[in-house]
């Protein structure tokens, strides 16, 4: 009798164990596909929003080609360059689309299907950036349309010609007593860039977020601030030889600002935002004409800021300072040389050195 209970209980323990075994092999590999299922999705994020950054390069790629800031050797170079990386993703993206259909073991017509839906997820993030670049686009081809017909409204009333006629000439019979009242010191020029004003603190409190940090939000928020200024404020170049200027108030009322108005603005905002490496140049081009606008360092990148062509935030950019002043153009002029640098704290005369 007890070596009966006993062959009972050794069965009963063995098939228990066997059954744990069991289990937990079988746990081990529902695991296992899960985990190489999981870990495949994420590679193919990562991938996706690598080819999201390249296409923004390519983008900006363009940009600098139809502004002519690079030459077509350099264009070709680097195009063909982001075009074969692009490629290259979207085969390493194909790559972990048939891991995923071996770990789950599908039919082929169902693999098919999640094949099309993961390429389809993967050109999302690329027809997103082409939609936004596209309401660009768009946005830029209105105000210039609407320029042109503005312009062209101008030119056809006899009414509107005349008195831009009359008004240079009041202009012209007055210059030289504007010219005397508006003139400035070095001291005043740069007590202009004054990043304490109340007009620039209100613009900066709209966009500046909450616990702002220089070195995690500063890019982003001049961005921000910099496509504000481009959509709001009509930039012109002031041919009148008259020295004329307008406070910040002034500017933010009107919409309106010449290059240098602009420039001091900027230039006081990136103060306000903690930026010390923000100055104001004046250049002079190849066509003799000066020109105004701002250079700054942002990490390890140097900018030139100018709203006057109305361009894209970082279309001039890169880590040399010397190649961003030698690749910069305005209107298709180079800079023929530098002629003096000022913001609130220093003022460089650069024809003295």
């Amino acid at each position: 009798m007890i070596d009966s209970l006993q062959i009972i209980i050794v069965i009963i323990i063995i098939i228990v164990f066997g059954v744990v075994i069991t289990y937990i092999n079988l746990k081990n590999k529902i695991k296992t596909p899960v985990k190489a299922e999981q870990n495949s999705w994420k590679i193919i994020e990562e991938l996706n929003s690598r080819k999201k950054e390249l296409l923004k390069e390519k983008e900006e790629l363009s940009f600098k080609y139809s502004a002519k800031s690079i030459d077509d050797s350099e264009y070709t170079k680097v195009l063909k360059y982001l075009s074969t990386e692009i490629n290259k993703i979207d085969e390493s993206v194909n790559q972990e689309v048939s891991k995923l259909t071996n770990i789950q073991g599908k039919d082929k017509d169902t693999s098919d299907l999640r094949f099309k839906n993961i390429k389809l997820k993967g050109k999302l993030s690329e027809s997103e950036l082409e939609k936004d670049n596209l309401q660009i686009r768009v946005k830029e081809l209105e105000e210039f349309i609407k320029n042109l017909q503005n312009s062209g409204e101008s030119n056809v009333s006899l009414e509107g010609v005349s008195k831009n006629k009359y008004y240079e000439i009041i202009l012209a019979k007055y210059k030289e007593l504007i010219n005397s009242k508006e003139q400035k010191t070095i001291s005043e020029i740069k007590d202009m860039v004054d990043s304490e004003d109340l007009t620039i603190s209100s613009i900066v409190s709209k966009f500046k977020p909450i616990g702002y940090e220089y070195s995690r939000d500063y890019l982003n928020t001049i961005r921000k601030i910099y496509n504000f200024f481009k959509s709001e404020i009509n930039v012109i170049k002031n041919d009148l030889k008259v020295l004329f200027w307008l406070d910040f108030n002034e500017i933010i009322k009107h919409k309106i600002a010449d290059e240098q108005d602009i420039s001091i603005f900027l230039c006081a905002i990136m103060k306000s935002l903690n930026d010390n490496n923000a100055k104001i140049y004046v250049v002079l081009l190849e066509d003799d004409q000066t020109h105004a606008f701002v250079k700054t360092k942002i990490k390890n990148t140097y900018y030139i800021f100018d709203l006057t062509q109305r361009v894209p935030f970082d279309m001039f950019k890169d880590t040399d300072e010397n190649k961003l002043f030698e690749n910069y153009n305005f209107l298709n002029k180079k800079i023929v040389k530098k002629i003096y640098m000022y913001d609130k704290n220093d003022y460089e005369d650069f024809n003295k050195e």
